[in-house]
C-alpha cells in the first residue's frame, strides 16, 4: 500500500503483509492525519476509539502512575501502533498518553472496524498477536532496568532521548527544558538533578552555557556508548 511508502523497507513489507486482506470497512474509514510536535493526540483515560500507526515522526510514552506524577518512559517511531493492546485486552480507555516529540505523520482506524477485521483475519491476527507480546516483554524488561538506574544513568537516558528526537542530528543540542520539566520527565529530584549535572559536566558529557544543557555529537555518542553497555550489558 501506498501509504506505507515512507516506512523503513522492513516495516514496509510487514505492514503490507498485515493488510493484505483488511475488511473494506477498514479502508474506507481510515484516514490519515499529521500532528505538529509537542502536542498529545492520546491521553489516558480517554475512550480507546481509534487505532493509531506511525507513519512517520517520532513519539513518547506517558504515564501516570501513581499520584499523578508524569513518567516519560520510551520514544516510539515509524511502524508503532498505539491502542490497539487496550483493545485487544478489553479496556475501554487508553491505558497511557502518547505526545508527539516531532512532526508526526499517523494512520488513524476506529477501533471497532479494526478488531471486527482481527476477528476475520487469523494471519493478521498472529502478526499483531506476536508482535504485542514481544513489545511488552521487552518494555517490562527496560522499565526494571530503569527502576534500578542510578540517577546519573537516569540522566544520561534523557539527554540520549533528546538528541535522538532532532531530526536531523544536530552537531550541537541546546536543551530548552527547565529543571522542574527535566526532574520531572527523569523522575529525581531537582536538588538530584542538579548534582548528576554537575557529575555529568565533570565527566565532559555536558557543557553549561547560561545554565543551560549543551551537548555536542561527540558527547551525544559517548553517553549512548555508556548506557548501551548498562542496558544490554
Amino acid at each position: 500500500m501506498d501509504l506505507f511508502k515512507s516506512l523503513p523497507l522492513k516495516k514496509q513489507e510487514y505492514m503490507n503483509r498485515l493488510f493484505r486482506n483488511c475488511t473494506e470497512e477498514v479502508k474506507y474509514y481510515m484516514s490519515v492525519i499529521d500532528v505538529e510536535a509537542d502536542q498529545t493526540f492520546i491521553k489516558a483515560g480517554e475512550e480507546c476509539k481509534y487505532i493509531y500507526i506511525i507513519l512517520s515522526g517520532k513519539v513518547t510514552g506517558v504515564e501516570w502512575p501513581m499520584h499523578e506524577k508524569s513518567y516519560f518512559f520510551k520514544d516510539f517511531g515509524p511502524g508503532d501502533f498505539f491502542g490497539e493492546i487496550e483493545c485487544f485486552a478489553g479496556l475501554p480507555r487508553y491505558r497511557i498518553s502518547i505526545l508527539s516529540s516531532t512532526k508526526c505523520r499517523l494512520l488513524a482506524i476506529p477501533s471497532i472496524y479494526y478488531m471486527e477485521w482481527m476477528r476475520m483475519d487469523v494471519d493478521a491476527l498472529f502478526m499483531r498477536t506476536q508482535e504485542n507480546i514481544s513489545r511488552l516483554v521487552l518494555q517490562t524488561a527496560e522499565a526494571r532496568k530503569y527502576l534500578f538506574m542510578e540517577g546519573k544513568d537516569r540522566l544520561m537516558v534523557h539527554l540520549v532521548r533528546k538528541y535522538e528526537q532532532k531530526i536531523p542530528a544536530p552537531e550541537i543540542l541546546v536543551l530548552n527544558q527547565t529543571r522542574a520539566r527535566i526532574s520531572e520527565e527523569v523522575g529525581i529530584s531537582i536538588k538530584t538533578l542538579d548534582r548528576n549535572i554537575r557529575k555529568l559536566e565533570e565527566m565532559n558529557l555536558l557543557t553549561l552555557n547560561k545554565g543551560k544543557i549543551v551537548i555536542t555529537k561527540t558527547q551525544y555518542l559517548q553517553m549512548k556508548q555508556d548506557i548501551d553497555f548498562y542496558v544490554n550489558g
